[in-house]
């Protein structure tokens, strides 16, 4: 009898004694560190709250200052989170790896520290992200969680992660809605590598980058464009489409964009 579907599909090997406890400390100590980063930043916010609260006044009154009372509390929570997880994710070594592949069904410390940073930074986007973005406050997050920047960047995407693996030049806008990491995951394995974005570039609305890819300077990515990994994108230039190609023509100049393919790879 011939095999079915079922059986062409090929079965992923289980965890390991080892791998299993990996990942029971990995969340764990993500955890504990959360809890400690959530609690060290919420308190002068509450203690904040708390002063307001104790001024005894009537009603409304009493209502309307505590209500008040919240947007700078926000704020200062806001700072602090940002600030002591870029802290704590040096101090931990909890940092991706470039260019490298680390296998899921190995799950070996290097994809622990990868995904406890992803975690820390996924909570700081969840909790402050959503109405920093675009500021120069989530710019310096972005900068104190390990991405190279230069002046005057503007960073209006939650979507931009693995800081560590970015480098950005000056006057760089990064536009809402983009995604721009730099791991990829193929096959059970996350690869990583860096992304480059030269002075003076755009990346436009919901603009997909992937990992390696070289953007040189004066370079305006089209919106709902997508740059492959490996590519080589030579500025100064206006790209669109998927995957994305210089606009003047249907089909690119020679070196207008190249491939790249890490060493010892497949890409």
């Amino acid at each position: 009898m011939g095999r079915t579907s079922a059986d062409a599909v090929p079965k992923h090997m289980a965890w390991d004694t080892g791998a299993l406890l990996r990942f029971t400390w990995t969340l764990a100590t993500a955890f504990v560190a959360e809890s400690v980063l959530l609690g060290v930043s919420a308190l002068p916010a509450l203690a904040f709250v708390r002063w307001h609260a104790g001024w005894g006044l009537p009603e409304p009154w009493h209502t309307l200052v505590l209500s008040m009372s919240a947007v700078p509390a926000y704020l200062v929570f806001s700072l602090l989170l940002m600030m002591t997880s870029a802290a704590a994710m040096r101090i931990l070594g909890w940092r991706p790896v470039p260019d490298t592949e680390m296998s899921i069904a190995e799950l070996g410390w290097p994809l622990c520290d990868w995904a406890r940073y992803q975690i820390a930074g996924h909570i700081v986007g969840f909790l402050t992200g959503g109405l920093l973005r675009s500021t120069p406050v989530w710019s310096m997050y972005v900068r104190l969680n390990g991405a190279r920047i230069g002046r005057r960047v503007w960073i209006n995407s939650v979507g931009v992660t693995d800081h560590c693996l970015l480098d950005l030049g000056d006057d760089v806008v990064i536009g809402a809605g983009v995604h721009m990491s730099g791991h990829t995951v193929e096959h059970g394995v996350v690869k990583t590598a860096p992304v480059r974005i030269g002075a003076g570039s755009t990346v436009g609305v919901n603009a997909h980058v992937e990992i390696g890819a070289d953007i040189g300077p004066g370079c305006q990515i089209g919106s709902l464009a997508m740059v492959p990994k490996y590519s080589v994108l030579r500025g100064p230039g206006v790209f669109v489409g998927v995957p994305a190609r210089r606009v003047e023509s249907d089909t690119p100049a020679p070196g207008d964009i190249d491939r790249l393919e890490p060493e010892g790879g497949d890409g």
